[in-house]
């Protein structure tokens, strides 16, 4: 993903209570429930933040998740855990790479790992962090300081060759 250096749209107050849920890991029918809307009015404020955020249309949640907090638009989630969750090099490589791609391929190469071991070692990491799902996991990391508006950001992913080819 790069980032955009145009100015964005500030969210309303009813997009940033969505965009706290989803930062969260709830997914669109949680919101609806807790929000008291209809799911179709989710998908749309979902939409629109999308827009406003200049984040593109087909990125993934954890992306998402990932541009409401650099952005500042909604808050991290507050600390939970009992114990401080700081994962190794690879980990943290790994959660950037979640935070800033959409497709699994472009993740695991700018992680620098196998496609193939992807699913696994980012569950790892959900389950370390005590969350609920990537989303969660990036807003954990916000929470945490390994992600923030001073991040560096992930290598973006060679344009040849496939992922962990060489390991």
């Amino acid at each position: 993903m790069t980032r955009s250096t145009t100015l964005i749209t500030p969210l309303t107050a009813s997009q940033r209570r969505i965009g706290a849920h989803i930062v969260w890991g709830l997914s669109n029918s949680e919101i609806a429930g807790e929000e008291h809307l209809t799911l179709e009015t989710v998908r749309s404020h979902i939409s629109t933040m999308r827009l406003r955020l200049h984040c593109p249309p087909r990125a993934s949640r954890a992306v998402l998740a990932h541009t409401l907090l650099r952005l500042k638009q909604v808050p991290p989630p507050e600390l939970t855990l009992r114990h401080s969750f700081m994962p190794d090099t690879e980990g943290q490589r790994l959660i950037h790479a979640l935070a800033e791609h959409s497709p699994r391929g472009d993740i695991a190469r700018a992680a620098g790992i196998p496609t193939g071991a992807l699913r696994t070692r980012t569950d790892v990491l959900v389950r370390q962090a005590g969350a609920a799902n990537v989303p969660h996991l990036i807003g954990l990391a916000h929470t945490h300081g390994i992600l923030g508006t001073d991040e560096p950001t992930t290598t973006p992913p060679p344009p040849n060759g496939p992922a962990g080819a060489a390991r």
